[in-house]
């Protein structure tokens, strides 16, 4: 449906956002917060003015960059019709 650009993975000390980085590839099936998954850090990440060590556990979560939508122009507004909310 959508061509993917790439990946990014953020990764969370309790629930505050410590570090973001991008992945051209991944092994994971499942993304965003259903796929949330506790590591231990093993080795320093350094993200703008902070370092975090090695050891720390942190949550990742990893998202997938979408790019343009993929199709012909007849089912690209077929997918956008069908994507709407009924109220």
């Amino acid at each position: 449906m959508f061509e993917i650009k790439g990946y990014t993975k953020e990764y969370y000390i309790g629930y505050k956002l410590v570090a973001k980085e991008i992945l051209e590839t991944t092994t994971r099936e499942k993304f965003g917060y259903i796929g949330r998954k506790l590591e231990t850090l093993k080795e320093d990440i350094q993200y703008k003015k902070k370092t975090i060590r090695k050891g720390t556990e942190v949550y990742t979560e990893v998202s997938p960059i979408c790019g343009k939508l993929l199709g012909s122009q007849k089912e690209k507004f077929q997918i956008l019709a069908n994507s709407r909310n009924k109220f």
